[in-house]
């Protein structure tokens, strides 16, 4: 595991799910956590079950709200390691039926967010002269599905972003990196998840048609998070991490098996 003792950690959308998975597991790690959410009770009592770690109310849309917590930490901690951009929001609609807040919304959170993240903490890490950044995108942010062309935008964006952003801030000794995941918080599939319960069998098939079949805990992706949090990562920039199951790998055929 990455020894992130004496590193100061913010991390997105922590309150429940991925995030606060990985507040722990940088905590294990040895980080100093600040989770940031919008779910204010959630997010201080996940906060308060992990030592170490405080809490902040975070919108990630709002770039005064950006400044003044990343200068809250600086000021509090000294300096600031690392950044998590995790928190995200879906809607699930083909085109059709998507109407142009829904897609503008998700795109606000999910790619504008990091965005605001990484411009508030070029500051600190510059001075630094190091820093890492991890962005949680989706293996729909490489490949395509149907029914979710909001999320898999916003994902698409957060590669692209990433990359340009590692290419700029790498001299600057700043790391920039995206874990693609296949795995999330089943809430966030909100008053979609009875329609999709309907649906279950073909729902699982499409997560058994992998390497390793079946769904990603939140646990690897946080390890993930982890492992390019810390200097064992140290030549890794622009990267895009699939933790997956082997979903991106291709199609598995169970006849081709017994040939």
């Amino acid at each position: 595991m990455s020894d992130l003792t004496h590193r100061v950690a913010v991390v997105t959308g922590a309150a429940r799910g991925v995030g606060a998975e990985t507040s722990r597991r940088l905590a294990a790690a040895g980080a100093t956590v600040v989770l940031t959410d919008v779910l204010d009770d959630l997010g201080a009592a996940t906060a308060a079950d992990i030592d170490g770690a405080s809490y902040r109310s975070l919108d990630v849309t709002d770039e005064d709200a950006w400044a003044s917590v990343v200068g809250e930490i600086v000021d509090e901690h000294g300096r600031l390691d690392v950044l998590v951009n995790n928190a995200a929001v879906l809607h699930l609609g083909t085109i059709e039926n998507t109407p142009p807040d829904a897609y503008r919304r998700v795109l606000e959170v999910n790619t504008v967010g990091p965005f605001l993240g990484i411009q508030a903490v070029i500051p600190p890490m510059k001075a630094a002269e190091r820093g890492s950044i991890v962005n949680i995108s989706s293996i729909d942010g490489m490949i395509g599905m149907n029914g979710i062309p909001a999320y898999a935008a916003s994902k698409f964006g957060v590669r692209g972003l990433t990359k340009s952003a590692a290419l700029e801030l790498g001299r600057s000794g700043i790391r920039v990196n995206a874990v693609c995941t296949a795995g999330g918080n089943p809430a966030m599939y909100g008053n979609w998840m009875d329609q999709l319960m309907e649906d279950m069998d073909d729902m699982m098939a499409y997560q058994n048609d992998r390497a390793i079949p079946g769904g990603v805990e939140y646990g690897p992706i946080a390890d993930a998070v982890v492992y390019l949090a810390g200097d064992t990562s140290s030549a890794i920039t622009g990267a895009d991490i699939p933790v997956d199951n082997g979903a991106l790998a291709g199609k598995w055929l169970a006849p081709f098996n017994n040939l």
